[in-house]
Parts: structure tokens; C-alpha cells; sequence
């Protein structure tokens, strides 16, 4: 612990994940005291046990893929084994050196550390350790919590926290959900070689478009996991050395079950009841367009107000919020075009308004679509076919939104994201000169619309 003798900040911070990182970093570059409160490691949900953690087990699981790729292109890979403890400790190594930069980056600005529970005194004292310490302004920046799922036996269920930490490789396993989380793990497992199954409420990926759900439900069948589509798990019992799972209607054994059901935010301990803070209808905490609470002292970023929860969003609402409150740079954060990607096996990436969406919003859209089998799949037997999609508003010519599920998806529609907040036209895609052979060119090289709802 890094401890200051004076108790009184400009600034607490309360969470140590990327947002209040940044958050905390940037106020004192700007010269203001900080403090920074963290119960658990440096780096949060995304370091420590999500986006990183999860995206090398994503790279792990892709290998299969590879080996078998490869023999169409005339390489013999034989004697091929997977050593699934040795990919969890150097992922664990990655993580722990990563959570060494985060510390010692926030040290390196000054920035005072306090290591355990932070609770609310009053609007600007935070308990912790026994210790009480004050601030001006408080930011909360607690991140989420998965969501457990209340039924019997659910303390016999593994969380997206826990997943990535097993000791054993699971031959079977069962995942509960059907957002990103859930369809994430269901294709790193299967790839791996685990018997997986899927128990879905209603549909899979709310919120991404149609299209793009359609593709993911055939590919996770094509990867023979076993989806349970309006079905519900209602208990959940010990049966030999494996988990009994009982649907409504059917009963089946796994030797894992994990609970994808979504996040929540990670505020029950900080005691903000007791100051009045308030909570949106998912008990989330409200905040306005300047990331204030109710309570004038308080803000609050990232997961904890339960809008757009990505890391990102986090790290520039922390950026912004310091900026303001402590230099006299005014910089908004601008959330109209955010793009999300869910690491399927391929990738599935998004930016804009979905098909759907853009009909309710837009008299005359025009849909650009493509889906096809890329080069390097020419020669190979199992293909993998990759899909694209431009939404344009044609009244103005404006793109509007792009999908894309493939190999290159993230990385591609990253880019096409610059070009979306730039306003570019449709006229300056088709008048870009491809660069071939690429997968990225069909979204310059398109000629007429597929559909239009005019």
C-alpha cells in the first residue's frame, strides 16, 4: 500500500479497473491529489478477468482451426496435443504483468493507492480499512459483477470470472445465457474439443442484427454445440462426478456449468444507499450527460451506470470527467457511434444502427450485402464463409451502419468506424480503390443494393 500521511483528496477514485485508472491518472497529471481505492487487482473487469483473459483463450481455441487449415496448403501436422493448464498459466503470467503496468503507472503519477473495501461516511468521506479519507469529488468507477442465477443449485455453477481459471479441462459443458459471454465461451470450449451445450431463454444476441444472429446460430450449430432455444434451467444437482441439469421439459448431465446471464453493477458493498445516491430501474446509478450524480460531488463511469459497458466508453468517460473537473479542457465523450465486437469463432463486429433499427429511424435505406468465401478458404475443404454489410441512409448517402462476421471483422470495422464519424458517403467507399485480394475490399467494390424499404 501507498499511503499518504494527509487524508484529504481533490479526488477518490473508487475502482482501479481502466476507467477509474484513467480517471485517476489524468486529475493528478492535471495537479490535483488523488486517491485511488481498489478491493480486489489493478486493471479490473477487463484486465484481469475479461476482455484480455478472454481473448487469449479466444486466440488458444482458433488453433485447431489453423492445424487443420493447414493441410490444404501442404503442411503435415501430426501428434497434436493441448495442453490446457499451460495455456491458464501464461495466460495468468500475461495477466499479472499487465496488472504490474497498471500499478505502477498509476504510482508513477502520483496518484496515493488505498487497497481494500471503500465505503461511503457521507458524500465526501470514503471508509476503508478502518480508515477514513475525504475528497472534493468522488468518482465511482466499480465496473460489474456477474448476475447469479437464482435456482436450486447454483452454487454448483462456475461464473464468466471463474471459467477461465478451471484446474481441469471440462469434457462437457453447459453455459446458461445467450449474450456475448455466453457465445463467446460456447465457441472457445468447442473449438477446444469440449461437448457443449447452450440453454438460451428466448434468442441469442439481443441487440446485434438479424443477419449477424442468423450467422452465429448456424456456425455454433456447424460446431455441433447443442442449443436449448425457450428453454430455462430450473435446478441444478450433484450426479456422480458430474452436474445433473434440469430443464422443464429434459434432463442431461455435464461436468461444468457456467452462468452467462449478464453483468451487474459492483456497487452492493459501497454503502450509497445510506447517501442517497440514486438508481435507474436495473439499479444502476443515474447519472446525467456530465457523468454527475444526483449528489453534485459524485460521479460516476464506466459499468456502474449500465449504458454502454464497454472499455473503451469507460477509459474516455474517465479521460473526459478528469479533464473537466480538473483542467479547462471541455471534451464530451461522443456515444453515437460505438462499435462492438463479439469474439465468435468467426469474429462478429458491428458499428451503427442495425437493419432494423435503421427502417425505424430512416424513410429510404438502402442495404448492401455480401457474403461469400474468402481466398484463403479456395483450397480448403471445411469453409468458412465471411459476411458483410453497409447500411445508407439514401436520402443523404451517409453510411449509417456496417456488420461483418469474419476473421478480419474486428480489425476491419474498427477502421470503417473512423470513416462513420468522419460522415463519410457511400460515393467515397465505391470511390476508394481496392486493394486486392482482400477481404476488406468488397466493402468498397459494391454495386447495387441488395433491399430497400422504399
Amino acid at each position: 500500500m501507498n499511503k499518504n500521511k494527509q487524508d484529504k483528496f481533490d479526488l477518490i477514485v473508487i475502482g482501479g479497473g481502466s476507467g477509474g485508472v484513467r480517471a485517476a491518472r489524468i486529475a493528478s497529471l492535471h495537479g490535483a491529489k488523488v486517491a485511488l481505492c481498489e478491493k480486489d487487482r489493478m486493471g479490473g473487469t477487463c484486465v484481469i478477468r475479461g476482455c484480455i483473459p478472454k481473448k487469449l483463450l479466444f486466440y488458444s481455441s482458433q488453433f485447431q482451426n489453423d492445424f487443420l487449415y493447414s493441410e490444404s496448403y501442404g503442411w503435415s501436422a501430426k501428434q497434436i496435443r493441448y495442453n490446457f493448464n499451460k495455456m491458464i498459466k501464461n495466460k495468468n503470467k500475461e495477466i499479472d504483468r499487465l496488472e504490474n503496468i497498471y500499478e505502477s503507472n498509476i504510482k508513477n503519477s502520483g496518484v496515493t493507492i488505498f487497497k481494500g473495501n471503500a465505503t461511503f461516511v457521507n458524500k465526501n468521506q470514503i471508509k476503508i480499512n478502518g480508515e477514513i479519507i475525504k475528497g472534493n469529488k468522488i468518482i465511482i468507477a466499480c465496473g460489474g459483477t456477474p448476475v447469479s442465477l437464482e435456482i436450486p443449485g447454483s452454487n454448483l455453477m462456475d461464473d464468466s470470472d471463474k471459467i477461465m481459471n478451471l484446474k481441469r479441462f471440462p469434457k462437457s459443458l453447459t453455459i446458461v445465457g445467450a449474450g456475448y459471454i455466453a457465445i463467446e465461451f460456447a465457441f472457445i470450449f468447442a473449438n477446444l474439443g469440449t461437448k457443449v451445450n447452450l440453454v438460451v431463454r428466448k434468442n441469442i444476441l439481443r441487440g446485434f442484427d438479424d443477419s449477424l444472429v442468423e450467422e452465429i446460430r448456424k456456425n455454433l450449430i456447424s460446431k455441433k454445440v447443442k442449443i436449448f432455444f425457450d428453454s430455462q434451467v430450473e435446478e441444478i444437482k450433484k450426479h456422480k462426478s458430474n452436474l445433473k441439469i434440469h430443464l422443464k421439459n429434459k434432463k442431461f448431465v455435464s461436468e461444468k456449468v457456467l452462468a452467462a446471464i449478464g453483468r451487474q453493477p459492483n456497487i452492493k458493498n459501497l454503502n450509497i444507499g445510506k447517501i442517497g445516491i440514486n438508481l435507474n430501474s436495473s439499479g444502476a446509478i443515474k447519472v446525467n450527460a456530465k457523468l454527475q450524480t444526483n449528489i453534485s460531488n459524485i460521479y460516476a463511469i464506466g459499468d456502474v451506470t449500465d449504458r454502454i459497458n464497454l472499455t473503451p466508453v469507460a477509459i474516455a468517460e474517465g479521460h473526459s470527467l478528469a479533464d473537466r473537473l480538473f483542467s479547462s479542457k471541455k471534451r464530451d465523450v461522443d456515444l453515437s457511434y460505438v462499435g462492438s465486437a463479439v469474439f465468435s469463432s468467426p469474429p462478429i463486429c458491428s458499428i451503427g444502427l442495425t437493419e432494423v433499427e435503421a427502417y425505424k429511424r430512416y424513410k429510404r435505406v438502402d442495404v448492401y450485402e455480401s457474403k461469400f468465401n474468402s481466398l484463403k478458404y479456395s483450397i480448403v475443404k471445411n469453409k468458412n464463409s465471411t459476411y458483410i454489410k453497409l447500411l445508407v441512409n439514401n436520402k443523404n448517402d451517409r453510411i449509417i451502419g456496417a456488420h461483418m462476421l469474419g476473421e478480419e471483422a474486428p480489425e476491419i470495422i474498427q477502421i470503417i468506424g473512423v470513416a462513420i464519424n468522419a460522415k463519410a458517403t457511400f460515393k467515397n467507399f465505391v470511390n476508394t480503390m481496392a486493394i486486392h485480394p482482400t477481404v476488406a475490399e468488397e466493402f468498397v467494390t459494391f454495386k447495387e443494393p441488395i433491399r430497400r424499404n422504399y
